[in-house]
C-alpha cells in the first residue's frame, strides 16, 4: 500500500506579499490573453478560469489593481490597437473594427470617437498629416513638444 503525502493547501492573507503576487500572477496571465485575443468576442467565463477565479472574483481583482472592470479593459486595449492600425495602414474602417473585435462599424466608431474625442477618419487623417507624429520618440503621445531644434531629430 503506498502512502502519499498528504495535499497542503495554504490560503494566502489578502495583506500578505505572497497574496498579492499571486493576485498579480493570475492578473498577468488573464492580460496576456486578453491582447493576444483582442479581435475575439470575449469569453468571460474563460477569463475566470484562467485566473482560477469566479468571475465575481476576477471583476472584484480588476477593480482592485487596474481599476477598471474586465470590460473597461477590453475595449481600451481594443481602442489603442485600432489606434495603431489606423496610423500605420490603410485599411477601411470597417476591416479595423473587425480586426480589433467590433462586429459593427458603427459602433466601432462611436466607441472610438467618445474615448479619442475625433471619429476613425479624422483619427487618421491627423496622424497622416505629420508623418513623423507617430515616428517621433519624444513628443505627442508622451505628452512632451518638440522644438525647431529637436523636431526630426531622435537626439
Amino acid at each position: 500500500m503506498g502512502l502519499s503525502k498528504p495535499r497542503e493547501t495554504f490560503r494566502l492573507r489578502k495583506g500578505s506579499k505572497n497574496a498579492q503576487s499571486a493576485e498579480d500572477a493570475r492578473l498577468a496571465c488573464v492580460l496576456a490573453y486578453i491582447r493576444a485575443s483582442l479581435g475575439e468576442t470575449p469569453d468571460y467565463r474563460q477569463l475566470a478560469r484562467l485566473a482560477h477565479l469566479s468571475y465575481c472574483q476576477l471583476f472584484r481583482l480588476f477593480k482592485r489593481q487596474l481599476g477598471q472592470s474586465p470590460q473597461q479593459y477590453i475595449e481600451q486595449q481594443r481602442i489603442e490597437y485600432a489606434k495603431r492600425l489606423l496610423t500605420l495602414n490603410r485599411l477601411a474602417i470597417k476591416e479595423v473594427a473587425a480586426q480589433v473585435g467590433f462586429a459593427n462599424q458603427l459602433y466601432f466608431s462611436r466607441r472610438f470617437q467618445k474615448v479619442t474625442g475625433l471619429s476613425p477618419t479624422q483619427y487618421r487623417t491627423n496622424q497622416l498629416a505629420d508623418p513623423e507624429k507617430a515616428l517621433h520618440p519624444y513628443s505627442y503621445d508622451k505628452g512632451l513638444y518638440t522644438t525647431p531644434l529637436t523636431y526630426g531629430s531622435y537626439a
